[in-house]
């Protein structure tokens, strides 16, 4: 059943619009039953007003539902919701409004509310979303940034969840680029989860945005995060999974791209990496192998803009030489200093500065890794430390 939403053409009733905020507040009634109720009765007016007998004839709705709906109206209070994401400065779209996301209309669970914070409008533009366990590796954080960048550097979208980890460096590499980044939410549009993620998200509201269909206010639940895949997947033009279990959201997430008919990617990891074993179930089952930005940036219909490469510029000797003994892989300070030949003051100097200009990370343990970009299509891509040999990503 599609959506009320789907082939929108207009709905300018205030009262329509508020039955249908109405509708949504109602606790245990999904995204489905409630397209169910404004289909069989012809609007959400005529739903949300309907007898609790009418409501109990509406297959999929039954007694037991019908009794909590017809309970819990006199709980809902559309006006309070509408002033606290006022408050909070976000936007409050229904399926009939023209500030709705285009993509989210195509669904057949499209929510029928939608919360919108910051510059992004909604609109379908280049878009694509990167996923990724919470806990990844350097090296998967190093890929993850390295999209975003990629992404942001060419104008398209980068959607993710705000998660820690692989959500992270997704968004924060859009946003070193300059770039566009959305977030959907699996809480209230006002609520800032995880909490260290606060001004992560203040630089995603200037930059591009966070979404949910979760009402305003509502702390995050476990239930709630694996349907907010749903949308992850919806609102881009093709899904990334660098890390992640078999198990996880991530591949929820590639799951729903499938079915929504988005191009799905995975990113090759190391054979001995717990984090590589949803990527590597996803190309088994037909994913696309992804060994650089460009087929990604392809797929949503732009052009791959490579970021500087060869010397950095502005290096002393010193930090030249620390970074030449680098790559994506952690070394231990006395590998480095073994390596360069430097003192160790030099050398943990060195590492500092390169550090603040975003070339090195510093990973648990006190090792460094190298950020890096993904090496040209025409050459193996280390992943990892496991060298991958190049096969078509089609």
């Amino acid at each position: 059943m599609k959506s009320p939403g789907y082939g929108y053409r207009g709905n300018n009733d205030p009262d329509e619009r508020r039955c249908a905020i109405a509708l949504h507040l109602v606790p245990l009634l999904g995204p489905v039953r409630i397209a169910r109720l404004v289909t069989t009765f012809g609007s959400a007016r005529a739903a949300w007003h309907a007898s609790e007998a009418e409501l109990a004839a509406v297959p999929g709705i039954g007694p037991r539902l019908s009794a909590h709906i017809a309970r819990s109206r006199p709980a809902v209070n559309v006006e309070r919701a509408l002033r606290r994401a006022g408050e909070a400065g976000a936007r409050v779209t229904t399926w009939w409004d023209a500030g709705y996301p285009e993509r989210l209309r195509e669904l057949d669970d499209a929510p029928p509310v939608v919360y919108l914070r910051g510059r992004w409008d909604g609109t379908a533009g280049p878009a694509a979303a990167i996923v990724g366990t919470r806990r990844p590796s350097p090296y998967g954080v190093n890929v993850a940034r390295t999209l975003g960048e990629a992404l942001g550097r060419a104008g398209a979208v980068v959607v993710s969840g705000l998660a820690r980890g692989i959500d992270r460096a997704a968004h924060a590499g859009a946003l070193r680029e300059d770039g566009m980044t959305v977030a959907v939410l699996g809480c209230g549009i006002d609520v800032v989860y995880p909490p260290e993620h606060r001004s992560l998200m203040e630089a995603m509201l200037a930059r591009g945005g966070v979404v949910s269909e979760v009402p305003i206010g509502m702390r995050p639940r476990p239930q709630q995060f694996p349907p907010r895949n749903r949308l992850i997947s919806a609102l881009a033009q093709a899904v990334v999974v660098v890390e992640g279990g078999v198990d996880s959201g991530s591949l929820i997430t590639a799951r729903h791209a499938a079915a929504q008919g988005r191009a799905v990617y995975a990113v090759p990891g190391s054979v001995f990496s717990a984090a590589s074993r949803g990527p590597h179930h996803l190309l088994a089952q037909g994913a696309r192998l992804l060994q650089g930005p460009g087929p990604l940036l392809e797929a949503v219909g732009l052009a791959w803009r490579p970021g500087t490469s060869g010397p950095v510029a502005g290096l002393t000797d010193t930090e030249a030489r620390v970074l030449a003994v680098l790559d994506e892989r952690p070394e231990q300070i006395d590998r480095i200093i073994e390596g360069t030949a430097l003192d160790a003051g030099c050398v943990a100097a060195a590492l500092a500065t390169l550090e603040v200009r975003g070339l090195v990370q510093q990973t648990p343990g006190k090792r460094f890794a190298r950020w890096s970009v993904f090496e040209g299509s025409n050459r193996p891509h280390r992943a990892g430390g496991v060298t991958w040999s190049n096969h078509s990503s089609s």
